[in-house]
């Protein structure tokens, strides 16, 4: 007898004495022991199955994700849309706060505009307003922001639109003087859109970083004391009569959206 038929035989007897145990009932208590410590687990499987099934029931669709991530991602946009504006509104605010300020000390006879465009010439620097003939805007009057800051003349004139040369733009200049001891006379000329230059300051005159430069008056239509920038260098040379300085404008000629006009003074 091989020991392969010997241990096929030893588990045929050990099912047979099982069943008939089980049958006659001597296997019972054995029985109860192992279903009592199955059934927990058993159960926690199933509530768990359950629980898998019901939250894949709820995105059994693929197009309710889509739809899903479509509406919080729209209501996502309108919400920065919404602090955009916001935002948008409190600096044109706060912009008409300073130049109805400026207006109401000086009593000049203005009006206001929209910035509603801007050039793409890379040599200049121009703006168009809302403004035109049908307000009777004429060349060569200066446009104001905030309390009294000067960034341009008008230069040219349509029905509806006026186009604005800003004082950094290359072909921009004003006459103007710097608050100093001497109050110094120079011309304020553009650098391509890009700097703005204070020229032909006499050479024997004290010119110091941070001082303040306006416009002098002495240019027909452009009132004296309007804010052009400050000094943030100074160009001197030996043996030259004049000397230069580089200003900083008071505002950011790129960020404008509210001007005013200077009709008369």
């Amino acid at each position: 007898m091989t020991s392969k038929f010997k241990t096929f035989l030893a588990i045929s007897v050990v099912i047979l004495l099982t069943t008939f145990f089980h049958y006659v009932g001597w296997l019972r208590p054995v029985e109860n022991l192992i279903r009592n410590i199955i059934t927990p687990v058993s159960k926690v499987m199933y509530n768990f199955s359950l629980e898998l099934n019901g939250k894949t029931e709820s995105f059994s669709s693929i197009s309710d994700l889509e739809n899903a991530y479509k509406n919080l991602k729209l209501a996502t946009t309108n919400s920065e849309m919404l602090e955009a504006k916001i935002s948008l509104l409190e600096a044109e605010n706060q912009e008409l706060r300073l130049q109805a300020n400026f207006l109401k000390i000086n009593k000049y006879e203005t009006l206001g505009a929209e910035v509603i465009g801007k050039n793409v010439d890379s040599l200049g620097n121009t703006i168009i307003i809302n403004r035109g003939q049908t307000a009777n805007l004429q060349v060569n009057q200066p446009v104001v922001v905030n309390d009294g800051v000067l960034i341009g003349k008008i230069i040219k004139v349509e029905k509806d639109n006026a186009v604005i040369r800003l004082i950094n733009d290359n072909q921009s200049k004003i006459a103007a003087t710097i608050l100093n001891q001497e109050k110094s006379l120079g011309l304020v000329e553009g650098g391509y859109g890009i700097s703005i230059y204070l020229n032909f300051i006499p050479q024997n005159e004290i010119v110091q970083v941070g001082e303040t430069v306006v416009t002098s008056g002495l240019e027909p239509g452009i009132p004296k004391g309007l804010l052009l920038g400050k000094i943030e260098a100074i160009e001197k040379e030996a043996y030259q009569p004049f000397q230069k300085a580089v200003l900083t404008p008071f505002i950011d000629l790129e960020k404008i959206l509210e001007v005013s006009i200077i009709l008369s003074n």
